[in-house]
């Protein structure tokens, strides 16, 4: 399911609309992963802040536990409040986890060894919040590729300890498809909500309309094809791999 989120259709009811009323009865906790690693910059998008103020004011009014989660190497908080959200966070009791500290567990997929923070798992209701991006010489970037910064970049490193995942790059397609199947499996996130700053190479940045969804593989095809973007080797191994098993999820 897509939705998109207009004058007609308010985020919350959009929201109600794709489940979320019916996860909150089962659970009064939410984890939303975004993407902060850094703060954003021109051509470099991050989480879009108002739409991220948003969702946390939401949840803040349906009186939920609260969570914003980034593997930022020990810095997300300062980059929140670089970006404005100290203040909301601290006032709302938001819980700040950099996942590139917290505690992991090893999870194998077609022999690849992949570390998913323990912490994903204290949470009922899991969502989603990329940035999307396609900048030059870059492989396309939203709901799959955002897991990648939920694995603790001290576990995919090689040789010389460096900010960034490099195991990650030595088959890059493989590993992304492989992160995002590890993570629905052993922490599934149900809900992803697109829109804000967005950057496409020979497009420039623009600001992408509000969507929400159940299923971040079939939302970020959905984009590749209004964007009319060629579908990366990550997405077309899903893709492949739903046709056998039958589940886009996988």
């Amino acid at each position: 399911m897509i939705l998109t989120v207009n004058g007609n259709r308010n985020l919350g009811e959009a929201l109600t609309r794709v489940g979320i009323e019916a996860a909150l009865e089962r659970s009064k906790s939410v984890l939303i992963k975004i993407n902060m690693a850094r703060p954003p910059e021109s051509g470099h998008p991050r989480t879009d802040v108002r739409l991220l103020a948003e969702v946390i004011e939401y949840f803040t009014s349906k009186k939920v536990e609260c969570a914003l989660a980034e593997g930022a190497n020990g810095f997300l908080h300062e980059n929140l409040e670089r970006v404005g959200l100290g203040k909301l966070v601290e006032e709302n009791q938001v819980k700040v986890i950099d996942l590139d500290l917290e505690e992991y567990d090893r999870v194998v997929v077609e022999d690849e060894e992949h570390y998913l923070p323990k912490c994903l798992r204290d949470y009922g209701v899991r969502i989603a919040i990329p940035a999307l991006s396609k900048r030059d010489g870059m492989t396309f970037s939203n709901n799959v590729k955002l897991f990648v910064g939920a694995v603790p970049r001290r576990m995919y490193q090689l040789g010389e300890e460096t900010t960034w995942r490099p195991r990650v790059h030595v088959d890059l397609h493989r590993s992304v498809a492989n992160i995002y199947r590890a993570i629905m499996r052993y922490a599934p996130f149900e809900f992803f909500i697109n829109g804000g700053k967005a950057v496409i190479e020979g497009q420039g940045e623009f600001d992408l309309p509000v969507l929400v969804g159940d299923n971040g593989l079939e939302l970020d095809r959905y984009l590749l094809k209004q964007f009319h973007l060629e579908e990366p080797g990550y997405i077309g191994r899903l893709v492949g791999l739903a046709s056998v098993c039958g589940d886009e999820r996988s």
